[in-house]
């Protein structure tokens, strides 16, 4: 059974435009941007993920508040992917910290030479389908392109403020 992914017509720029083009476009550097990565990469697709943070981990790159830590116990954050890679580490506490969770995404990204393939300090700003080509086009906020027949928003359901708006929100001051 052939690969159902349309490939990519070239991998790399594309000479008309200033358009780096992939088979797959991850949004986030966490732990879903990780695996999806991984996984991607094992089934020898080009991939670039767009981070907007300076390193990897995301929820656990940007919380460093004092006493944030897993609400679960530590090795059910651990990747299965790789028994060799899950047995290597040891978690020091049962519900880790963030800096020791932080400390094990940068493991597995070293470990699986995964940041060759991650920009950070990149924020994507738009990403628009072209149903003519079919691909997506990323748009970065510092101008930069790139084009995919796949893209994976691996952002996390944490990675923005929301506020509801209530009546009266703006007036409150009750406790």
């Amino acid at each position: 059974m052939g690969h159902p992914l349309q490939r990519t017509p070239t991998v790399g720029k594309d000479r008309r435009e200033d358009v780096e083009q992939f088979d797959a476009i991850i949004i986030g550097a966490g732990v879903t941007g990780l695996y999806a990565l991984y996984r991607l990469r094992e089934r020898g697709l080009a991939v670039r993920v767009f981070e907007e943070g300076g390193g990897v981990g995301g929820t656990w790159y940007w919380n460093r508040y004092p006493g944030a830590r897993f609400d679960s116990e530590s090795y059910t954050y651990g990747y299965s992917f790789s028994e060799a890679r899950l047995q290597e580490w040891d978690w020091t506490e049962h519900y880790a910290g963030q800096p020791e969770t932080e400390r094990y995404l940068n493991y597995v990204a070293d470990k699986f030479d995964l940041r060759r393939d991650i920009q950070c300090n990149a924020r994507v700003a738009a990403a628009v389908y072209d149903a003519r080509t079919p691909r997506w086009q990323i748009h970065l906020e510092d101008g930069r392109r790139a084009r995919a027949q796949l893209v994976i928003t691996a952002v996390g359901l944490l990675s923005a403020q929301s506020i509801p708006d209530f009546a009266g929100l703006d007036s409150f001051q009750g406790p």
